[in-house]
């Protein structure tokens, strides 16, 4: 079994949320040996998933199809719209400090406002906030912060730990997302120090592709396998149902 949990099969476009138009990435999955497929849309197109389109693709294929969604951490929001659901999984992801959306594009200047030791605090912080609520099965690109090559003084896997603890004692599973390849920083989210500090805290992972086309999907999986193996890795994770499993690596 192979699983790619993070695709956005409505990219940044939004519905129409239909067979048509997600059949272009399991068409690449199954191209890339792919056996398990999950799509997380962006939040923002809640209201207008069908969640019977998912039954529908698996019907036309011979992968299982997933129910996720990619949902952004805000302290202080309540999550009540994601309720009575059929999510197989929820990723938890930041993507802003103080309402200041460091990801968006034309937001780079915004790091020169920062000391960067104190900004990836806070946004470590926030991703321990987000795995508190017991809500998300997966923390997504956990040091998403570094996207353009920021780097703290102290060392991330440090700032990074309060997360970590909590993740282990919750059983929360840890994306490693390799868009960051394709990003300016070009490397894998999270770093190799983080993954190597995880797998001492027992955190399972999945590999991803947080693709937004369907050429993205399961890009760069073989690259993350063979650092997940290097590290100790032997297992990723897997859900149904908001249950988690496991496959070989």
């Amino acid at each position: 079994m192979a699983a790619d949990y993070h695709v956005h099969g409505l990219g940044h476009d939004g519905p129409a949320h239909t067979v048509e138009r997600l059949w272009p990435y399991v068409e690449v999955a199954r191209a890339r040996g792919l056996t398990e497929i999950g799509f997380a849309e962006h939040e923002w197109y809640l209201e207008g998933l069908d969640f019977s389109v998912f039954p529908r693709l698996e019907e036309k294929t011979k992968l299982k199809v997933r129910a996720g969604l990619e949902v952004d951490f805000r302290p202080g929001r309540d999550f009540k719209e994601l309720e009575g659901k059929p999510w197989d999984y929820l990723i938890g992801s930041v993507h802003e400090v103080h309402g200041w959306a460091f990801d968006k594009p034309g937001e780079e200047e915004g790091f020169g406002n920062w000391d960067i030791d104190e900004l990836y605090r806070l946004y470590f912080g926030l991703a321990a906030q987000a795995a508190a609520t017991g809500i998300f099965q997966v923390i997504g690109h956990l040091d998403l912060i570094k996207l353009y090559g920021h780097r703290p003084r102290r060392p991330a896997v440090e700032l990074a730990e309060p997360a970590l603890q909590l993740m282990a004692r919750l059983g929360i599973v840890l994306e490693v997302n390799t868009s960051g390849l394709y990003r300016p920083v070009r490397e894998i989210y999270p770093s190799r120090d983080i993954l190597e500090r995880a797998f001492q805290l027992n955190i399972p992972v999945i590999i991803t592709s947080d693709a937004h086309v369907p050429e993205e999907v399961g890009r760069a999986r073989e690259t993350a396998r063979q650092i997940l193996y290097q590290i100790g890795y032997r297992q990723l994770a897997t859900f149904h149902k908001g249950h988690m499993g496991t496959e070989p690596l």
